[in-house]
């Protein structure tokens, strides 16, 4: 089974865009790891829904205004505290994560009975919500009656103590730290997928005398793709975006960005670039 794992988009649909146009529909899954952007959302698996596989994703502290029941298309599955197979593969996780629960519905359950002004209740809640979202993830495999160790889990962010809920489990999928890692702990692969979000900006090759004004930027985030075999042989590769172009040249200080994107690239601004669904 081939996956394309992605997170931390961050509304940056020209990013979505040109990874779009970098890959074909040779993809079994989608899985996005949250932070996606309240307000892209729908436009967002509009194209994620162009490679005709399943998209599973969860919600990250970007998503804090999406409701759980929104629809986005018969590919698109919030895998929120539920069980979704394909083929011999179970995806399974949970939305949201301590910088922002959104309207993950534990959190929402217990934040109702706290006050807000009690620093102590605060901590306490926040560390039960993140005990509790992980007993849904355990509940949700054992309800479904699937194998642990042919079990997905995607969060936001890591999710810490997944052997003691999940013993076994094959695949670990996250963001939110923004760094690419791949790691094994425990007989189960965690793979921080890293950021499709990662504008950096750039100048002008052949102009000698520049200004800000004079700059771009240029999408050069990430995501990876996963093959698991039928043997549950697990082989990850991070993939970053084009970054390199003959006419431009990157800022040695890329703490400050361009205001538009480089010609070669704003093209996806333009959602009508896209290929038809």
């Amino acid at each position: 089974m081939r996956l394309l794992a992605l997170s931390d988009i961050h509304h940056n649909l020209v990013a979505v865009r040109k990874l779009r146009a970098s890959e074909t529909n040779s993809f079994d899954v989608i899985v996005v790891a949250g932070d996606i952007g309240s307000a892209s959302a729908d436009e967002f698996f509009r194209i994620l829904s162009t490679f005709k596989c399943p998209v599973f994703y969860v919600f990250g502290n970007w998503d804090h205004e999406l409701g759980y029941r929104k629809f986005y298309g018969d590919n698109c599955h919030l895998i929120h505290s539920n069980v979704v197979t394909v083929g011999d593969l179970h995806f399974t996780g949970f939305s949201g994560c301590p910088t922002n629960w959104g309207k993950n519905p534990i959190a929402r359950r217990i934040f109702s009975n706290v006050r807000k002004t009690d620093i102590a209740q605060l901590r306490l809640a926040k560390s039960s919500i993140l005990e509790l979202n992980r007993e849904s993830v355990q509940r949700a495999i054992r309800n479904a009656s699937v194998d642990p160790h042919k079990c997905v889990v995607v969060t936001h962010e890591r999710l810490a103590r997944l052997s003691d809920e999940i013993p076994g489990a094959l695949l670990h999928l996250f963001g939110h730290i923004h760094r690419f890692s791949d790691q094994i702990y425990k007989g189960t692969r965690y793979v921080d997928v890293a950021a499709l979000d990662r504008p950096v900006p750039v100048r002008p090759r052949a102009k000698k005398r520049w200004t800000m004004e004079d700059c771009r930027n240029v999408n050069a985030g990430n995501y990876v793709t996963i093959e698991i075999s039928s043997s549950r042989a697990i082989s990850a590769q991070c993939v970053y975006m084009r970054r390199e172009y003959p006419e431009w040249l990157p800022l040695e200080d890329t703490r400050v960005l361009a205001t538009d994107w480089i010609p070669e690239e704003k093209r996806w601004a333009n959602p009508s670039r896209m290929p038809a669904e």
